[in-house]
């Protein structure tokens, strides 16, 4: 009988690949339509769009460790010039999650490039299992944070380590979230 022994991993990869630290591959070349999207509405400069997609791409460092954001961009007119609550209502009914981003007129015309991120969590317990388009005006909320924050949010937010609202109370008096205090 031959026995082979592998080393077992380390617990410490095994949590960072569980929330978006992969050194193995970038976040756009593992990008799958599951993951939380980032929706273009604003088609005035393909350029800027690239380069925003770079910026949310690019590998955050965190303790050493790099950490990428794992969401899926949509490049598709039919959102073009959508409101937040349209944008809900326009996503696909198996559409997984409660929170999206965009990429919009302001995210192309600041020169920081803030991504729009909403929440549209229910606020009736009940309501978990609704569809994107059934969701309430009342229940879309806003915040916009720098593309190098949109893999900690992303992150936090698909494991439900932290909820929508603990970033959005936490944006700067310009409205954007540029990170927590350390």
């Amino acid at each position: 009988m031959n026995i082979t022994h592998t080393a077992p991993i380390p617990i410490a990869t095994l949590i960072a690949a569980f929330v978006g630290c992969t050194p193995q591959e970038t976040a756009m070349e593992a990008s799958r339509e599951s993951d939380p999207w980032v929706i273009r509405t604003d088609f005035s400069s393909d350029a800027e769009w690239s380069e925003i997609r770079s910026l949310i791409s690019s590998p955050q460092q965190d303790g050493g460790m790099e950490f990428f954001a794992y969401v899926y961009f949509v490049d598709s007119e039919k959102f073009a010039g959508l409101e937040p609550h349209d944008v809900v209502l326009s996503l696909p009914n198996e559409y997984d999650g409660f929170f999206c981003f965009v990429v919009d007129r302001e995210t192309i015309a600041n020169p920081e490039h803030p991504i729009l991120a909403i929440g549209f969590c229910p606020s009736d317990d009940r309501s978990y299992d609704r569809l994107p388009s059934e969701t309430p005006p009342a229940d879309v909320a806003t915040f916009r944070a720098l593309p190098s924050q949109i893999q900690g949010i992303e992150n936090n937010l698909s494991i439900a380590n932290m909820d929508f609202e603990d970033f959005a109370d936490s944006v700067q008096a310009d409205g954007i979230f540029r990170g927590f205090p350390r």
